[in-house]
């Protein structure tokens, strides 16, 4: 299972939620969840965004980098969570440019998806009067030929 993955399932777990609880909780199917923790499908950009926004004592650097605690300090019992293997000697500094530069990236996702999206939307509304044209000659053609009966 990919590391995102584990991290998010992790946080489902501290968390105290199942997949249908979480699923409610972020406005996403338990299809969705449970696709994350079976590791079909990585958790998207917005179900990410929206379980940081939803829980804020989620740290937001260990769930996309894995580096740091799993809850931000002074969060009750989660300020007692071990740190991650690995993220020792890692500057704040550090830290902050690794996160900006994935919100640039993850701002360059949610843009060109919402490209995709128009293009979608654009081919649909076509398609649609495409439709519409064929219809009235579809109709016009019967007319005419109940004219000529």
């Amino acid at each position: 299972m990919p590391d995102l993955n584990q991290r998010f399932v992790h946080v489902m777990e501290r968390l105290g939620l199942s997949g249908y609880a979480l699923s409610k909780a972020l406005g996403t199917s338990e299809a969705v969840i449970s696709n994350i923790r079976n590791g079909k499908n990585p958790p998207n950009i917005l179900l990410v965004q929206d379980l940081l926004n939803k829980y804020e004592e989620v740290d937001p650097v260990w769930l996309l980098t894995g580096q740091g605690k799993v809850f931000r300090r002074g969060q009750g019992s989660a300020a007692q969570e071990a740190v991650v293997p690995g993220s020792e000697g890692v500057s704040l500094k550090q830290l902050d440019e690794r996160l900006e530069r994935m919100e640039r990236l993850l701002q360059r996702s949610i843009e060109a998806q919402l490209e995709r999206n128009v293009l979608s939307d654009e081919s649909v509304s076509d398609l649609e009067k495409q439709v519409d044209r064929l219809e009235k000659s579809v109709e016009s053609l019967r007319k005419d030929r109940r004219r000529s009966a």
